[in-house]
């Protein structure tokens, strides 16, 4: 199954490759894309979430088609996991969205294999603005000095817990600034109370959970050239630590974890009480407040390792054109309508984090619920402490699948914590080569 596995994604990016090299260039794209307000075209656009999201987005895109007629957007959606194994396969085949959702760890692979539309001529010519968006928030969306991508939204992660079951239980709340001492001492308090503590985070992921653990030990998921940065002794520490919280019953077994890793937000552990705790972006705080009729949900920051760093980076959703897009200028339309115009604003609001223009922020403000306020208030105290990550390298994906494969060969019993870190670190040196 590996091997079948590695196999895939070597072919997608040899298609990819021969599919760039085959196919036109931007510009040419440029030349497909109707400049009269009167000529009817269709663009693709995709995104990853939960119903609700889905809901939401296809009220933004009515809006978007309301005031421009002329430009019909076909709708696309999935589930965290699956988005980005359609989105490879789509792009491989040539048959990718104009507009993709598109996420810090994964632009750099996309970019790089020339996947993507440099976005920077669209903005000289304001087809996308940009003029309210701070250069951070601007940098945030370039690879190599080139702009692939517009923020929708700055977010941070963080753990989520609902106070009532925290209160009904007689278990104290988890406290700012805590360790992962006091993180693990907590899940086996809550064992000990008959409820799982929080799903195992061991794998799947490799941003943000291992990547907080590893930036909390003074390290980082990469180096700015593009390999591993960190070392196989900090990968162990983080897997002994899973591993004995399996084997306490403080977290779901993986059979029952296999089971729920992509059920959506309605269904997941966490909202069907099944386990105390759960991490998740700041900005989606509001969606899982809204599953919980009874109880106050509260957000503390990710762990640090005791006399550890801080572990905090900005993290964001983005927006980008596919390199083979054959209406790039209606694309960059949509993306402007998107991030700019208050007929999307007021119904985005923080989806996916604060708005990346600070003039949408400030109009956004007076329209939030109590528990998006909250998030934003989380998102403001955690940036003090954020600082920047490197960009992922090309093979993230299949990357975070070995990473994914060894921890779960570890949650099933199949290899020990160091075997499954020897495999892992071997197959690693290999995909970043």
């Amino acid at each position: 199954m590996k091997k079948l596995r590695a196999l895939l994604f070597s072919l997608i990016s040899v298609f990819l490759l021969v599919g760039v090299v085959g196919c036109s260039s931007g510009d040419s794209s440029k030349e497909a894309s109707g400049d009269g307000k009167d000529e009817k075209v269709e663009i693709r656009f995709t995104w990853w979430g939960d119903t609700k999201r889905h809901e939401l987005y296809n009220s933004i895109v009515d809006r978007f088609e309301e005031k421009y007629p002329n430009i019909k957007v076909k709708r696309e959606f999935g589930g965290w996991p699956e988005y980005w194994e359609k989105l490879t396969t789509q792009i491989a085949g040539g048959n990718a969205p104009d507009v993709v959702s598109m996420h810090q760890f994964y632009v750099a692979d996309y970019a790089r294999r020339n996947a993507l539309l440099e976005l920077s001529d669209y903005v000289k010519e304001n087809t996308i603005n940009q003029g309210d968006f701070p250069e951070s928030v601007v940098n945030s969306g370039k690879v190599d000095d080139k702009l692939y991508m517009i923020a929708q939204g700055v977010t941070m992660s963080g753990l989520v817990y609902n106070k009532k079951l925290f209160d009904d239980l007689g278990v104290e709340y988890p406290k700012q600034g805590w360790t992962y001492d006091d993180f693990t001492a907590k899940v086996k308090e809550l064992k000990a109370k008959g409820i799982w503590g929080v799903q195992d985070f061991s794998g799947g992921q490799l941003q943000p959970n291992f990547r907080y653990f590893a930036r909390s030990n003074g390290e980082d998921l990469f180096t700015e050239d593009g390999k591993l940065g960190f070392e196989k002794e900090t990968l162990v520490k983080w897997w002994t630590m899973w591993d004995e919280l399996r084997k306490a019953e403080a977290i779901p077994d993986a059979a029952t974890g296999t089971e729920y890793e992509s059920a959506p937000l309605e269904q997941n552990l966490f909202v069907t009480g099944k386990t105390a705790i759960h991490q998740i972006p700041a900005n989606q705080l509001y969606l899982y407040q809204q599953q919980f009729k009874d109880g106050e949900l509260e957000m503390v920051s990710m762990p640090t390792l005791d006399g550890g760093k801080q572990g905090e980076y900005i993290e964001g959703a983005y927006l980008s054109i596919t390199e083979k897009s054959k209406h790039p200028k209606e694309a960059a339309q949509f993306i402007n309508f998107f991030v700019n115009e208050e007929k999307a604003l007021e119904l985005f609001k923080v989806e996916q984090g604060s708005p990346g223009s600070t003039k949408m922020a400030d109009f956004v403000k007076p329209l939030l619920e109590p528990a998006q306020t909250k998030a934003v208030e989380f998102i403001q105290s955690a940036v003090n402490n954020a600082s920047t990550a490197p960009y992922s390298p090309a093979g993230v994906t299949e990357l975070e699948a070995a990473f994914k494969d060894s921890a779960s060969a570890i949650s099933f019993g199949k290899m020990s914590v160091k075997e499954a870190a020897d495999q892992f670190m071997k197959q690693a040196e290999g995909i970043l080569k």
